[in-house]
């Protein structure tokens, strides 16, 4: 059986991927090279012609509503308590974007298993910060594990999908913070409240604006927001960055988390985020830098 959500192929500018038995025909610039099988981009139900600044959907066949996606976890912890699985929303966007991103989900994989195996030291923090969080696929992960998990991001749009996302998996009840506000705003009041966190997680955009028109730019931003995180986290606890940027590839990361967040400085594992075809060829899709995890 091929694997769902997956990506299927790629060349030529374009992915193929696979989302709840759908194939969808995106662009990507990374996706260089020619197509491995050619004959199977002809069955895609969903084609976005344009690129990041915007462009157009085409369908070919009807879509189901809703249209859903289901990841499977593995077991974690309890499991008659921790779901192994959690479902997500596909939503095409005038972006080309679709609210799922599947190079993260081994990252999904590795959280959920964590959280659910860690150790309970006594008067340790058991919530996670998840900053830039959009559709929520970690938070999720995190919460079916049982983390309590702050969710902060500044995109109405994706809060409200995310909210959809933890109905759909089940998980509406758990202790999970839904949090509209500009990540660097919110950091500097946590700090101010003295907060601490078992886990943090961030995967910071190039640039970005908050709520109130805040500015964001991963070049001059992460820096100062790393080393305010650093001060919250758990001296047992978990680092988390992510990027998709140019210039912030996994080295230059982990040079950043090595410095700035000395808790971790001696647990780093860094590479690249990337999916794998049907063929085994991979699609390199950004960075990561994971600190901590057990």
């Amino acid at each position: 059986m091929n694997p769902d959500p997956a990506v299927v192929d790629f060349g030529e500018g374009r992915r193929l991927e696979r989302l709840g038995g759908i194939l969808v025909d995106r662009p990507h610039p990374a996706a260089r090279g020619p197509k491995n099988n050619p004959a199977v981009w002809r069955e895609a139900a969903a084609v976005f012609d344009g690129d990041a600044r915007g462009g157009t959907w085409r369908f070919t066949a009807p879509l189901p509503s809703p249209w859903l996606v289901t990841v499977q976890l593995g077991a974690a912890g309890d499991a008659a308590t921790a779901p192994s699985a959690i479902r997500l929303h596909v939503r095409p966007a005038p972006s080309g974007q679709l609210g799922i991103f599947l190079e993260q989900l081994p990252l999904w994989r590795r959280l959920h298993a964590a959280w659910g195996n860690r150790s309970r030291a006594k008067d340790a923090p058991e919530s996670v910060l998840s900053l830039f969080a959009h559709t929520g696929a970690a938070t999720l992960a995190l919460a079916a594990a049982g983390a309590e998990v702050f969710h902060v991001d500044a995109s109405r749009q994706a809060i409200r999908t995310a909210r959809d996302n933890a109905s759909a998996s089940g998980l509406a009840d758990r202790p999970i913070h839904w949090v509209e506000e500009d990540a660097v705003r919110y950091v500097d009041r946590l700090v101010r409240r003295g907060e601490r966190f078992r886990g943090i997680l961030l995967d910071p955009p190039s640039w970005g604006h908050g709520p109130r028109g805040e500015a964001f730019s991963i070049d001059r931003d992460l820096e100062p927001l790393v080393s305010q995180l650093a001060g919250m986290l758990d001296d047992d606890g978990f680092f988390v960055l992510t990027s998709h940027s140019p210039g912030w590839d996994d080295r230059r990361l982990a040079s950043l988390v090595a410095a700035a967040v000395p808790v971790v400085a001696d647990r780093i594992e860094a590479g690249p985020l990337f999916c794998e075809d049907d063929q085994g060829r991979r699609l390199a899709l950004g960075w990561h830098v994971m600190a901590g995890l057990r």
